[in-house]
């Protein structure tokens, strides 16, 4: 497992970041959470929370920014630290576990 304070390096973000401050909600296979979206980006997203799933599990996350209401996306925990976390989106899931064995 990564360290409590690991963080992707900002300098190989592909994506702009969008600040944004709004309530999202986000599901493990055994529960649902609620929490701030911090940022986001084409290809992830900044969220706060008290419930931090480990590096690596894979989430649900309702995208409050979206203008279809019903938008969901699976994406992974790719750092986390002691406020909240950051995911990467699924594009193709094998591709995910690659990248973050590089991290």
């Amino acid at each position: 497992m990564l360290p409590l304070d690991h963080r992707v390096d900002l300098d190989r973000r592909r994506d702009p970041r969008y600040p944004f401050s709004r309530y999202v909600f986000f599901a493990t296979r055994a529960h649902l959470y609620e929490g701030d979206l911090v940022n986001y980006s084409r290809s992830g997203l900044c969220i706060q929370s008290p419930d931090i799933p480990p590096v690596g599990e894979v989430i649900t996350v309702a995208l409050p920014y979206s203008k279809d209401k019903n938008t969901k996306r699976r994406a992974q925990i790719v750092w986390r630290n002691l406020e909240g976390f950051g995911v990467e989106f699924f594009k193709d899931p094998r591709k995910r576990v690659m990248r973050l064995q590089r991290i």
